[in-house]
């Protein structure tokens, strides 16, 4: 493999990192519109690595030929997710969903943002990897749910279902390419999480310097 054919997704990757990285333990919310910024640098990023490999949004799976199967096999993957996180809910007692007038607007919110993750996960990440990865000894799937994972440091919940949901996100989107259906079902399980699970195990979704300051029940 040529050195650049290794370089440039791979500068992709630790950009994308170092960007998210240094949002979440340094400058988020130091000055207006930093969320802003930190989300066009990261779109860009993407969008660069795209017209460089010429993915369309085809095949970077914004398609609707697929939304059958797509929609299928998430709806699977979310069903055993979801009656596990129920499961769960009712052993600890700590079922505790908002009130249902609020629901569309709580999806709605997740959804975008599961969206906007699973474009990371999965367009930059995961397809980067491919690039640089020997597939037949290291499938890029583990690699891109390990890098996943460490993002969601120092929470220990997080970490380890995101290193879970990012393996399975590149299962399924290897098995069927269809990022909007993803996205959504990033955002029903989030939704199912947050409302199934207390909060002295999610530690509120907490990730970076907020973890060490969110207080269970406050």
């Amino acid at each position: 493999m040529q050195r650049s054919k290794v370089l440039r997704p791979l500068a992709e990757i630790v950009g994308v990192s170092v960007l998210v990285t240094s949002y979440i333990w340094g400058w988020e919310g130091t000055f207006k519109g930093a969320f802003t910024l930190c989300i066009v640098i990261y779109v860009g990023i993407g969008l660069a690595a795209q017209l460089r490999t010429r993915e369309g949004p085809f095949d970077i799976g914004i398609r609707l030929d697929n939304l059958g199967s797509a929609t299928r096999d998430a709806l699977l993957a979310t069903t055993v997710i979801g009656l596990l996180l129920v499961g769960s809910g009712l052993l600890l007692g700590s079922l505790d969903f908002p009130p249902l007038r609020l629901w569309p607007a709580d999806l709605r919110l997740g959804i975008a943002w599961g969206t906007l993750q699973q474009y990371g996960l999965l367009c930059i990440y995961y397809r980067r990897f491919r690039e640089i990865l020997p597939t037949d000894r290291l499938d890029p799937q583990w690699a891109t749910g390990a890098v996943f994972a460490l993002l969601h440091l120092p929470n220990p919940f997080l970490t380890l279902a995101t290193f879970g949901a990012g393996v399975l996100s590149c299962w399924l989107y290897r098995r069927t390419p269809n990022l909007l259906i993803l996205g959504i079902m990033h955002g029903v399980v989030s939704f199912l999480i947050t409302g199934c699970l207390p909060n002295g195990i999610t530690m509120g979704m907490r990730v970076g310097p907020g973890y060490y300051h969110y207080i269970p029940g406050r």
